[in-house]
Order: structure tokens, then sequence, then C-alpha cells
């Protein structure tokens, strides 16, 4: 058991493994992810990436607090946080760095995530790497680097397919003890973009009003609630 060294400048919200809802697709990632944080996969590096809202942030969090439920030392940084001079000085002490949207970092930071990466990897640490596109497609200056990223596991995490973000959806209102037709959950799907993020907050937004104003979830609720966001989203979704 290693002394607990929290060194992430910034801390994401606690997640597991358990509520990351899956596909035949995703379970895989999440199940190679949940390996690797178990030290059951002889691979030091992973690399994630999809489209925003399919819930990279989830997993890297949730390997987090599994390397932390044990006892080991972890790092996160977002992406912008790795562009501040000396952000990365000593996270090779940590036994999991995890480093998410990884699109920020900027061309100057280059170099001192590539020393990063080298000095982990000669210390022992693990390293999660996430972005909204692959590591070829981060426009690198320093191909170096590029190559370092591609060194260990490379996942695409795609999108839930319809029947299981639905699933996903009702399982999330029922985890807060609420309700909702049927009909609610057609009317949120068809106007809002069909991301497990987005819905989350969705659910996060009518709890809170359900339970402030003692109302039923409803269509008009959900109405009176969103009625700008629904807006913003659609025209969002209808971009090419």
């Amino acid at each position: 058991m290693h002394p607990q060294l929290t060194l992430g400048l910034d801390t994401a919200p606690a997640t597991s493994f358990d509520s990351f809802h899956v596909d035949a697709t995703t379970a895989l990632v999440r199940d190679t992810l949940c390996a690797f944080a178990q030290g059951t996969l002889d691979d030091v590096q992973v690399y994630l990436w999809g489209d925003t809202g399919t819930g990279k942030s989830h997993l890297l969090t949730a390997a987090c607090q599994a390397f932390s439920q044990s006892g080991y030392r972890v790092g996160y940084l977002p992406g912008e946080m790795v562009n501040y001079s000396g952000a990365l000085d000593g996270m090779e002490q940590v036994d999991l760095l995890c480093i998410d949207d990884l699109q920020r970092l900027d061309h100057a930071a280059e170099v001192e995530l590539f020393h990063c990466i080298n000095r982990c990897r000669e210390a022992g640490a693990k390293l999660i790497f996430a972005a909204d596109r692959s590591h070829e497609e981060l426009g690198l200056k320093l191909k170096d680097l590029q190559t370092r990223l591609a060194w260990g596991l490379v996942f695409q995490v795609q999108s839930l397919n319809d029947d299981t973000l639905r699933d996903a959806f009702r399982k999330e209102i029922e985890a807060r003890s609420l309700e909702a037709s049927d009909e609610v959950l057609g009317y949120v799907l068809r106007r809002f973009p069909r991301r497990i993020a987005t819905l989350k907050h969705v659910v996060d937004t009518l709890d809170e009003v359900s339970l402030s104003e003692q109302r039923r979830i409803t269509i008009p609720l959900v109405k009176s609630v969103f009625g700008e966001a629904e807006r913003v989203a659609l025209s969002e979704r209808s971009r090419p």
C-alpha cells in the first residue's frame, strides 16, 4: 500500500466503472480500463478518444477513484492545465496520471508533456490520456510526442446506440428515485443531443426543480425548464 498523495490541480467528480453505461461496443473499453485499474493488464498506458459526451472523463475519473481506493497516488489534470509552466513537475511520483481533454494542449507545452511521459514510464507510473480526436489528429508539432501517445492501448469511445441510451436515461432517473413516463423520455431524447453527459445534466436539473417545486416530471415541466436550452440543443444537432 502506498501513502495517499493527490497531486491533481483540478478534481473531477467522483465516478465509478459500475455507473458507466455501456452497450456491446463500449463494454470492451470499460472492462479494459477496469482491468487496467486493477493491475491485471501488462499495459501501462491507455489513450481514449471520441466525441464530446461519450464518457471519456467518466472513465478517467473512475480509474482515478479505483486507484485511490486501493491506496495508490493519483494525479488528474485537464488539458488546459498542462499548458501552465511547471504543471507536470513531479507527476512521475504518482502511480496513475490522467490527462483529460488533451486536444486543449498548446504547442508550447508539447515538450514538457513529452518529458513527463518519459519520466513516468521510467518511474513505473501508469498513464491515461483522453481527447476528442485520435493522437494522429491532434496536430502536434512534436512528432515524438505523437509516437509516445500511441505506445499503449488506444480506444475510440463511441456514442451509445439508441436503445442503450434510452435505458441509461431511465436508469439515471430511477437512480434519483424519480419517475418519468415513456412520453417524457421520448420527448427529451428527440430534443436534446443524444449524449449521456447531456442527459445526466437534464436529469440533475429536473431532480432539483421537481424537488423544490414539488412537481412531477412531465413534458410541461421539461418545457418550462429547458425552453431556451432546447432551441440551442436543436440548433447544435442541426449543424453539419
